[in-house]
């Protein structure tokens, strides 16, 4: 989050210095994107800072969606095995 916010501040700040003037300010779109929350009050203007959004917005279902997905997997082929185990056991 900290890299994204700073990488949109170098990007945007001069562009939207109410929105990205700061690292701080930069930090909340960061962490709204990356929570893919999105709430869209801060949206990057130059085609520099929205292809940066866009790898920002991939890196945050990289990280928290896509593993999500996979510990549910599991989760539920564990639970499966399990139930098949007590069923044989009966």
């Amino acid at each position: 989050m900290l890299f994204s916010g700073t990488c949109l501040y170098l990007l945007e700040g001069s562009s939207q210095p109410d929105n990205f003037g700061s690292i701080p300010r930069a930090l909340w779109w960061s962490i709204a994107t990356l929570t893919t929350v999105g709430y869209g009050d801060v949206t990057p203007i130059t085609a520099t800072g929205k292809f940066f959004a866009g790898l920002t917005a991939l890196t945050g279902i990289g990280m928290i969606a896509i593993p999500t997905g996979i510990l549910a997997s599991a989760f539920s082929d564990a639970i499966q095995r399990c139930n098949s185990s007590a069923d044989e056991s009966k």
